[in-house]
């Protein structure tokens, strides 16, 4: 990660850092539970980008996710992996459940994992009740789940079938290191230091710099 004085000040860009949103610099913070509210925000992100972004740069997923309902972690994943533009990911934190399938469904070559992040995969939780061929659709629908995952995990990483359900389904929940992740295929590097990247952040036309008394500048609108 690059130091903080490396970074252009709030002179230099011409804008306060609270004022810039990261979703406009390419960027998603997909941190907590994945739900209904969080599945929304990230297929909002990467649907806008596709129609905005000209260019065919990628976009980023920063991931701290215990993981959560398995519907709208596979909403955010056809999400990415229909999109146009590349989705980098970047799992720190804690990685576990289903953001180890949404990290994993990142750009290959483009999915990335800080050392001191815990990851853990586990079986998905389900309850069932009803009448006997309720309960008997059920079971096919979990069946048919599992093979879900299976599938994805084939796609996403080097593991064979019989150790995606040895490691990653085992009977208790199972805690990898980004080591073991990247031995496994579902992540391509692990670093101690993101290269966040600096860049020119481009000054709201019509607009000039007036210096205040409190730290950084304002931008100013100009009179017509």
């Amino acid at each position: 990660m690059r130091r903080a004085e490396s970074l252009p000040s709030t002179e230099e860009v011409g804008i306060p850092y609270d004022m810039i949103s990261l979703e406009s610099l390419g960027t998603f913070m997909l941190f907590g539970g994945i739900d209904g509210t969080t599945a929304f925000q990230a297929c909002e992100f990467v649907i806008k980008a596709n129609m905005l972004q000209q260019s065919n740069n990628p976009i980023t997923f920063l991931i701290n996710s215990p993981g959560g309902n398995v519907n709208d972690g596979f909403a955010i994943i056809d999400i990415m992996e229909t999109s146009r533009l590349p989705v980098q990911t970047v799992g720190t934190g804690v990685i576990a459940s289903m953001g180890l399938l949404i990290l994993s469904a990142g750009e290959k070559g483009s999915r990335v994992l800080t050392h001191n992040t815990e990851i853990m995969a586990h079986q998905w939780m389900g309850g069932m009740e009803g009448k006997f061929h309720e309960l008997m659709a059920m079971t096919n629908e979990h069946l048919r789940l599992k093979q879900m995952f299976i599938d994805h995990f084939l796609r996403h990483s080097t593991m064979t079938e019989k150790q995606i359900n040895d490691i990653l389904f085992s009977p208790s929940d199972r805690w990898l290191t980004p080591k073991e992740c990247k031995k496994y295929g579902l992540v391509d590097r692990v670093t101690e230091y993101l290269d966040i990247p600096q860049g020119p952040v481009s000054r709201p036309k019509k607009a000039s710099l007036k210096k205040s008394s409190s730290r950084g500048a304002v931008p100013q609108t100009e009179e017509p």
